[in-house]
């Protein structure tokens, strides 16, 4: 049963650890530094303590100057290691008890404990029966002094208070109250309250009518830092008063091996408690289609698509009437300016890629209407990230929108608008009103050729006649008439043609434009906002297990 309870115990905090190095490594860029490095600590001192000894159990005896640690460190070991006295602070440095050496010494070498002994069976006090032995697999550690003057031995007790698994504070009775070290020490400890044990040391100097207000103070105070679950025990290391009741909570921390596993868990909760708190919504939702379509649409138009249609529209007129209408009127036509040519667009090139416009460049109005959509597109999809998540995508968006201009326009030159080449029926129509022309210049020849004869005394056969009516000038007036018509005719299609041009080169540019968008704009946001959601989904899910 208790293995099963370690191995449940160490699965689930891979998990934990799993999901906590996943969620850094989509979101590192995009967190705070104070968080990264909390994360980053604990994570890194984790999977140190799990390649070590799993069946060992760290004990650390943590106190303040003059609380008597030392000395009940000597009264728990059963000889005399850790060195007393009168002289202030009397333990410099950190003094290791070892009940089973097989993988300590590794332990101890990343605790960074060089004083070690080793205790024999024989040296154990007597007055302890086996049922209060300590577990072979017990490494009991005399830290120095946690208010000491000397700055390295401040730092070496703030240390270990992160690496043991099992914390004893010894307090004196007398400075129990002491805020250096709730402020300092215990108040950071909420989350291993299962891992700590308070000894009230020297209790034999408190009058036993003083023992109960002294206990009762010390809760309080315990509890005014959310440790109110803490055990409390009364102990004497001079009387041994108390002392079978410290050496039993040793020993069944000593015996619980998967407690190393919850102290760590307790760290790595603590960690994912604290990013689960920066989290606003466990998933943000995605820019609605129509959000992306206004931004697309707005950038294309300050871009002229509207305009270029327009011109699209106006140039196939024009070509399709030089090349439909009547000949006799179509050099009229071609005085007219093509909008299209003004812009350096509309035609075949073997590279259009290469190709840039003649556009003017993007007027005050036009620059900002792009700006608003932007920034509207970009607010709209990240209001529900945290705050330290919004700047890093405005500025990658900013960032590749600074070249969005030079894009769009190369874009818009190798568009295909739809007037690059001629229409399949323009030749046949052409032929036609050529052959009409033809035709009523023979006509009029014919005709004239009656008076000019006339002039010059020679005589013409009359002319045939169709229904009455003379041959030639019925071929004037049918070739007079078929062009006209057909001009009439070719220009009312070529309205129509026109219209469905400009709405097919208005989509063709939208939609080149709106590549363009997407890449710069639209994709970023998206992958921006997948990457929160994948790191929210994780942390979540530790916060889960955590509780």
């Amino acid at each position: 049963m208790a293995e099963r309870k370690v191995v449940r115990a160490v699965n689930g905090l891979n998990q934990q650890i799993d999901s906590v190095i996943g969620a850094m490594e989509l979101a590192e860029p995009y967190l705070d530094p104070d968080s990264i490095d909390l994360a980053a600590s604990v994570i890194r001192k984790s999977e140190s303590r799990r390649k070590l000894s799993s069946e060992h159990v760290v004990v650390g005896l943590f106190g303040a100057t003059g609380s008597g640690k030392s000395t009940l460190f000597n009264a728990l070991v059963g000889q005399e290691l850790a060195s007393t006295g009168v002289i202030r602070p009397t333990t410099t440095n950190t003094v290791a008890a070892i009940w089973d050496t097989a993988g300590a010494n590794e332990l101890l070498d990343w605790l960074e404990v060089t004083d070690r002994h080793v205790i024999e069976e024989s040296a154990e006090p007597r007055r302890r029966s086996s049922k209060k032995d300590f577990d072979s697999g017990l490494l009991l550690l005399d830290l120095p002094d946690m208010d000491s003057t000397r700055v390295e031995h401040h730092q070496i007790a703030s240390r270990l208070v992160g690496q043991v698994d099992f914390l004893v504070w010894v307090l004196d009775p007398q400075k129990y109250a002491d805020a250096s070290i709730h402020h300092g020490f215990l108040n950071s400890l909420q989350s291993q309250q299962g891992n700590i044990l308070i000894v009230l040391n020297q209790i034999d100097r408190v009058a036993e009518s003083d023992r109960k207000n002294i206990v009762s103070s010390l809760r309080d105070t315990l509890a005014s830092s959310g440790l109110e679950r803490l055990p409390i025990v009364c102990a004497s290391a001079t009387t041994g008063e108390g002392l079978d009741e410290v050496q039993q909570q040793i020993a069944a921390a000593a015996k619980n091996k998967a407690i190393s596993t919850r102290r760590l868990r307790s760290d790595v909760d603590q960690v994912v408690h604290h990013l689960n708190g920066q989290i606003s919504v466990e998933k943000v939702r995605q820019p609605s289609q129509m959000h992306q379509s206004e931004l697309e649409r707005t950038i294309a138009n300050a871009h002229g698509a509207q305009y270029i249609a327009d011109a699209v529209e106006t140039s196939y007129k024009l070509r399709a009437a030089r090349r439909t209408g009547w000949p006799v009127t179509t050099w009229l036509i071609r005085l007219r300016n093509d909008p299209l040519q003004r812009m350096n667009l509309g035609r075949k090139r073997d590279e259009p890629e290469l190709s840039i416009t003649s556009r003017p460049e993007l007027s005050v109005a036009e620059s900002s209407a792009i700006d608003h959509a932007i920034d509207k597109y970009v607010q709209q999809s990240t209001e529900e990230l945290p705050d330290s998540w919004h700047e890093p995508i405005r500025e990658q968006v900013g960032a590749n929108v600074e070249h969005l201009d030079g894009a769009v326009d190369a874009a818009i030159a190798s568009t295909q608008l739809g007037v690059e080449k001629s229409s399949w029926w323009w030749p046949v129509v052409k032929f036609i009103q050529w052959v009409s022309l033809l035709a009523a210049l023979t006509g009029a020849l014919w005709l004239a050729a009656y008076p000019v004869a006339g002039y010059f005394q020679f005589d013409l056969p009359s002319a045939p006649r169709v229904e009455g009516i003379a041959l030639p000038t019925l071929v004037l007036a049918i070739g007079l008439l078929l062009g006209i018509v057909l001009g009439i005719a070719c220009s009312f299609v070529n309205r129509i043609v026109a219209k469905v041009k400009r709405r097919k080169a208005l989509r063709n540019i939208e939609r080149s434009v709106s590549g363009l968008v997407r890449t710069a704009i639209v994709e970023p946001v998206d992958e921006y906002l997948t990457t929160y959601n994948s790191y929210a989904t994780l942390i979540t899910s530790a916060a889960k297990k955590a509780d």
